[in-house]
């Protein structure tokens, strides 16, 4: 960078840097981590600066480093700030140049063969923390697996014999079942929303089991059968029951296990995404509470405790034979210009995975469809959706779905991903850069079947996609702003142009999601 670059870099540090910090607070709640995901975002900041807005490249980088961690603190409660951050101003940009060198010492230092090996190693180098100036533990310590699917029965029907060892007999329908003798009654219990029994056995060495629910006072014969996803032996276990509406969600973990709900997901104005989490008065580790739910579901997440640490994180498991219709799609007229109307299945899957982790129902969101496109699969054609949602926290929720459905309906819909700009944040002015994935496991290792979905103003009329490096890979033409093109390998960022090819606007290629959005938590946390 010449000189006066990096006298820009150092103003724009000593101004954006607390406001970084904050949201970063916010969003880890830890100081130690928070200020390692602002020198993070900041060492991409000065990697792409002259190329695009600096403030929205630090905002995506700060999600990105941030949401490595799970979110633990609340929107409006977060953690306080430290009395003083382990660096000030100046110390952090030289920190972010020595990031800057050591990453391009690594790649200038090596051949072809270290290269492909750096790709991998240069993300971990860049995110490396500062060795902290407190003292830190040598080692946390490693609590042991508590066996939670285990006996004797608990629940307020524990001590009803005649009608736990009814459940124990009761048939498992298309599940292979354990031998009677070898079942494990481990729960039988009444909630508000009615009565429910967790029954566990091993079979070909693989733990599985059945819920049986059904009103209070149900006899074993009236119970209906739901069969869990995901059962294991030290795996807390789940089932929402009722809804929609107030709905009881019983918990399952370990014995001295404490459990804590976090309703929904909240979204703030600024765009910063966070959970809160109370806790839930249990008994021998089974805790029953009320929680909202939508036609499309729930946005709780359970979060357990053991030992004062966090060691399980997930989204509520929901009895599916209580479920609602998933709501009709309502017509959204697009606000750019839309080559294809979109498939009513993925507008009303994006509005589905925006609405229940908030909360809500999908009208309460206000949808808008920024635009929809052609998706050019082999067979049956296929379209991209993207819309945009206003949160009840006063942030902007976009979300991206792409379709390959038949006349009928058949087939299949993808997400691509969501992005929360802030609410004041123009719609009109928004530009989209997602990656959708149609790629099938057949394939794989293969881009094929990977698209890249630009959507901008409509006077964008063209795009340049580029590597980490500023490096053109290619240059798609843009129809009314928008248009959906192969995926180019090592694209970083999408730089918009206009008629006169002059650069309009640079934003961050967001990769295709890997888990769904609502930061329910994905099981054990070490």
């Amino acid at each position: 960078m010449r000189d006066d670059d990096e006298a820009a870099f150092d103003r724009f540090v000593a101004a954006e840097r607390p406001g970084l910090l904050a949201d970063a607070l916010r969003l880890t709640g830890d100081a130690g981590r928070a200020e390692e995901a602002v020198q993070v975002a900041l060492t991409r900041v000065r990697r792409r600066w002259g190329r695009g807005d600096p403030a929205a490249t630090a905002a995506a980088a700060l999600a990105d480093a941030a949401g490595r961690g799970q979110v633990l603190e609340a929107l409006d409660a977060p953690p306080p700030a430290p009395a003083g951050w382990r660096l000030d101003a100046a110390a952090a940009g030289a920190d972010v140049r020595r990031r800057t060198r050591r990453a391009r010492r690594l790649r200038a230092g090596a051949g072809v063969a270290v290269l492909a090996a750096a790709a991998l190693a240069v993300p971990q180098l860049l995110d490396d923390p500062v060795p902290p100036a407190a003292p830190v533990p040598d080692e946390v310590p490693v609590l042991a697996e508590v066996p939670v699917l285990a006996g004797p029965t608990r629940g307020s029907l524990a001590g009803d014999h005649a009608f736990v060892e009814a459940v124990r007999r009761a048939g498992w329908g298309l599940v292979a079942a354990a031998p009677v003798e070898e079942r494990t009654v481990v729960l039988a219990t009444d909630t508000p929303a009615g009565r429910v029994v967790l029954v566990t056995g091993t079979v070909d060495e693989d733990v599985r089991g059945v819920w049986l629910t059904g009103p209070v006072g149900a006899e074993p014969a009236d119970l209906q059968l739901h069969v869990p996803r995901h059962l294991g032996p030290f795996r807390p276990a789940s089932l929402l029951l009722g809804g929609p509406g107030t709905a009881s969600l019983v918990v399952v973990a370990g014995p001295d296990d404490e459990v804590e709900v976090s309703p929904r997901l909240q979204v703030g104005p600024r765009g910063t995404v966070a959970r809160v989490y109370e806790p839930v008065p249990g008994d021998d580790g089974v805790a029953v509470t009320e929680v909202a739910t939508t036609s499309g579901g729930t946005g709780a997440s359970i979060r357990i405790r053991r030992g004062g640490q966090v060691v399980y994180r997930t989204a509520a498991a929901l009895d599916l034979t209580l479920r609602g219709p998933t709501p009709d799609a309502p017509p959204l007229p697009p606000l750019r210009p839309a080559e294809v109307p979109p498939a009513p299945r993925a507008v009303a899957a994006a509005l589905t995975e925006v609405a229940v982790p908030l909360g809500v129902e999908s009208a309460e969101l206000l949808p808008e469809l920024l635009w929809s496109g052609r998706l050019p699969l082999e067979g049956v054609p296929g379209s991209v959706a993207v819309v945009v949602a206003r949160s009840p926290g006063g942030g902007l929720v976009v979300t991206t779905w792409a379709a390959q459905v038949g006349p009928a309906g058949a087939g299949r819909v993808v997400p691509c991903g969501v992005q929360t700009p802030p609410g004041t944040a123009p719609v009109a002015e928004l530009v989209i850069a997602r990656v959708c994935d149609f790629s099938s496991p057949e394939t794989e290792p293969s881009d094929a079947g990977r698209w890249l979905v630009v959507s901008a103003p409509p006077d964008a009329a063209g795009a340049a996609v580029l590597d980490d490096r500023g490096t053109v890979l290619a240059t798609p033409a843009l129809a009314g702003g928008s248009a959906v093109v192969p995926l180019p390998e090592g694209a970083d960022t999408v730089r918009t142009l206009d008629a006169g090819g002059r650069a309009v606007a640079e934003v961050p290629v967001a990769a295709a999601p890997v888990a769904p959005f609502g930061d329910y938590g994905g099981g054990p946390v070490r």
